[in-house]
């Protein structure tokens, strides 16, 4: 991946957050505004890079975590 598809995916991600703040529970606003400010943090700053620097591998993982949801209290 280099930081061009990076931006792609992550102005997708920022577009799903910023769409879900209207249903989002007053409790986990904050949060949601935290990661989506370090979102916006990440773009502006891919958007500084030259072409050369775009084109530069960008070494990422993801991390997945189970839903709290899932998890049923008898």
């Amino acid at each position: 991946m280099n930081h061009i598809s990076q931006r792609n995916l992550l102005e997708v991600q920022l577009k799903s957050f910023k769409d879900f703040v209207p249903f989002c529970p007053n409790d986990s606003l904050q949060p949601l505004l935290q990661e989506i400010t370090k979102i916006h943090d990440r773009l502006e700053k891919i958007r500084e890079f030259t072409i050369e620097q775009l084109v530069e591998e960008v070494h990422y993982h993801y991390e997945t975590r189970q839903s709290k949801s899932n998890f049923r209290t008898i």
